[in-house]
C-alpha cells in the first residue's frame, strides 16, 4: 500500500467533501427519519461503491471517454432523480401512527437500496467534480499504480463509512426523539421536502 503525499492529500479533500452537504447526504438522512437506520446502511453501501466506480472510471482514463457518451451517465443520473422523487413522494404521503414498522423497518428489497444509492452517487455533479476535475489535480498521472488505485479505494471505503455513519447515527438520534404523531408528520414533510430539493438539485446541475 503506497502512503505518499498523493494519498494523504486525497484523503484530506475527500474527507471535506464527504462531509459537505449534499443530495446524498439528504437523502440518507432523509432515508433514516422515515425507514430506520438499517435500510440506510444498504442506501451507504450503494453509494460507496458509486465512489469506486468515479474513483476507477477517473484513474483509467475511461472517464474522458465517458463523457463523450453521456446518454449512459444520464440514463444513471435521471434514475437517481426519480428515485429520490420517489422517496420523497412517498414519505410525504407515509402515515405517522405506525410504531411497530418504525421501529422494525422491513429488510425486503436490499439490492434496490443498493441500487438507489449506487444511481444517486452517479448521477450527483457533487462526486462527478471530485472524481473528474479535483482527482487528477490531486493524483499525478505518473504515479498512478495498482497499489495506489487500492490504497485510494480502501481509503474512499473508510472515509465515506465514517462520514455516513456519522450522519446515520445523528439522523436516528433524532428520529428516536419523535414520539408524536404530529411531531412525526411535520418531520416527514421537511424530510421530503429536502429530498425534493436534492432531486432538483441533481436534475439541473
Amino acid at each position: 500500500m503506497i502512503f505518499d503525499w498523493d494519498f494523504f492529500i486525497f484523503v484530506g479533500a475527500l474527507s471535506v467533501a464527504a462531509f459537505a452537504p449534499g443530495p446524498g447526504l439528504a437523502a440518507i438522512v432523509a432515508t433514516v427519519l422515515a425507514r430506520g437506520a438499517k435500510r440506510a446502511v444498504w442506501f451507504c453501501v450503494g453509494m460507496i461503491i458509486g465512489d469506486l466506480t468515479w474513483l476507477i472510471l477517473s484513474l483509467s482514463g475511461l472517464a474522458v471517454i465517458a463523457q463523450k457518451i453521456p446518454i449512459v451517465f444520464l440514463a444513471i443520473k435521471w434514475g437517481g432523480v426519480a428515485y429520490l422523487c420517489y422517496l420523497a413522494f412517498k414519505i410525504w404521503r407515509s402515515e405517522p401512527d405506525a410504531p411497530a414498522s418504525v421501529a422494525h423497518p422491513q429488510q425486503r428489497n436490499i439490492p434496490g437500496r443498493v441500487l438507489a444509492g449506487y444511481a444517486v452517487t452517479m448521477g450527483n455533479p457533487k462526486a462527478m467534480l471530485f472524481y473528474l476535475a479535483l482527482l487528477p489535480s490531486i493524483v499525478k498521472a505518473d504515479h498512478i499504480s495498482i497499489a495506489l488505485t487500492l490504497s485510494l479505494g480502501l481509503a474512499v471505503i473508510m472515509v465515506l463509512s465514517v462520514v455516513f455513519a456519522i450522519y446515520v447515527i445523528a439522523a436516528n438520534k433524532a428520529r428516536q426523539m419523535m414520539t408524536s404523531g404530529r411531531a412525526v408528520r411535520t418531520f416527514n414533510r421537511i424530510t421530503a421536502t429536502a429530498l425534493g430539493g436534492a432531486a432538483a438539485w441533481i436534475a439541473f446541475r
